[in-house]
């Protein structure tokens, strides 16, 4: 049984290029323009990725790109032939959309494919993807950027791919709570658990489908903005707090509501950088990715991993591991819990300061719930500290879990950044 694969790139050296929101989108969504213009033309066949068969994949009012960068289809005689001139055709298309020549567009756009006769019971994810990835390792990326630099300045018209590109300006304008964003980069983690069977590659397949869908409403109804959805991946940019005045946690917890529900036992990891308005666009994302692939896939996978740099240039970062149940619980419910409008400052520097010096105190009493909380009562008895029992209930639920865990090493490190996120949120913003 014959299979083509696809591979097309190179789609994180052109988002790094972005200076503004609307140029990250663009850089994203021509790709999955691409994809979707060649797929369209193989409709007819049996795809194991991306899943295809909900049509609505195909509609041009699509407000996010919902391929991503691969695809594997049962191929049938002379589809090698027909993908080759297909490519070309929609290379030439784009060439007289950008008013850009058609060999610089080539030598850019990096697009890898083979086809491969496997046997009836092989799995062609796991067959193909080394090969596919093997590709990828001699991209020889053309140094001509006269196609990103087309791509910048094209505005485009009702029919253009690259029209979304206002409106997304337009809404990331809306976005910054006090001036800050999120770049969120996700992707899942362990997915080959749930590819190994066969038999259940076209359901899998699917469910990265509704996914994408459903993560794209979740933002959307956040205030955020999508920017790449496709397979397990995810890159979207969004406020700190919501329209519903959650955090980007609560955010981020819902996205992987959805993933574990549709995708288990795979599980999704998050890298989040959070940042003032004026910083450089490409480092947020390039740090975003590391948070991501440098810190939270590290060997326990599963986690939440972010960095908030002010407007002074101080930053502060955790990790959260989403699989130590207690933890995540607490610490969700801790990120929200002053809720009014009222500028907390001074109390929440009081609380770190005193965590900070009576941390030898916490150290030991900290997995004794009871005496947290006489700790607590006896240094913050004022009237005034009535207002803040949820806040109190709420820490020292935090720090007791944060302290009975067992995959924690730095305890006060996680403790003090969740705190100034906290303060960071309610009050200081320098």
């Amino acid at each position: 049984m014959k299979y083509i694969a696809l591979t097309i790139g190179p789609i994180y050296k052109t988002l790094k290029n972005a200076k503004k929101p609307k140029e990250l989108f663009a850089s994203s969504y021509i790709f999955s323009y691409i994809m979707r213009e060649i797929i369209q033309n193989f409709q007819e066949r049996e795809f194991v990725i991306p899943y295809i068969k909900d049509k609505t994949i195909f509609d041009k009012g699509n407000k996010i790109g919902l391929f991503h960068d691969r695809f594997i289809f049962q191929s049938q005689e002379n589809d090698l032939e027909k993908l080759h001139d297909t490519i070309e055709d929609v290379l030439q298309k784009i060439s007289k959309e950008l008013e850009i020549d058609v060999k610089s567009l080539q030598e850019y756009l990096q697009i890898h494919y083979l086809e491969k006769d496997l046997d009836v019971h092989a799995n062609p994810i796991i067959e193909l993807t080394p090969y596919l990835d093997t590709q990828e390792l001699f991209f020889s990326v053309s140094q001509d950027t006269s196609f990103i630099e087309k791509l910048r300045r094209k505005k485009g018209d009702k029919d253009n791919f690259l029209t979304q590109g206002k409106d997304i300006e337009h809404n990331l304008e809306k976005l910054s709570y006090h001036n800050y964003y999120c770049v969120v980069h996700a992707d899942g983690d362990s997915m080959g658990k749930v590819i190994e069977n066969k038999n259940s590659i076209q359901k899998v397949s699917q469910n990265l489908f509704h996914y994408c869908q459903n993560s794209y409403q979740l933002i959307q109804s956040f205030g955020g903005q999508t920017i790449f959805a496709g397979g397990d991946d995810l890159l979207f940019i969004a406020p700190v707090v919501g329209k519903d005045k959650t955090t980007i946690f609560q955010l981020c917890d819902a996205i992987s509501q959805e993933f574990d529900q549709l995708l288990s036992p795979a599980t999704l990891s998050f890298g989040i950088t959070i940042n003032y308005i004026k910083f450089p666009l490409y480092e947020a994302l390039e740090n975003s990715r590391a948070q991501l692939f440098s810190k939270a896939k590290n060997e326990l996978r599963n986690n939440i991993s972010f960095q908030v740099t002010k407007h002074s240039g101080q930053s502060f970062e955790a990790l959260v591991h989403k699989g130590d149940e207690a933890v995540y619980k607490n610490f969700l419910d801790f990120v929200s819990s002053i809720t009014d409008e009222q500028d907390n400052t001074n109390f929440l520097h009081s609380i770190h300061h005193k965590i900070d010096t009576y941390k030898t105190t916490i150290n030991l009493i900290a997995k004794d719930e009871k005496r947290l909380q006489n700790f607590f009562d006896n240094y913050f008895n004022e009237a005034s500290h009535e207002e803040y029992k949820l806040f109190f209930t709420t820490l020292i639920a935090f720090i007791n879990s944060v302290y009975k865990s067992e995959t924690i090493n730095n305890k006060l490190e996680l403790i003090y950044a969740t705190l100034r996120f906290i303060k960071f949120v309610k009050g200081d913003k320098k």
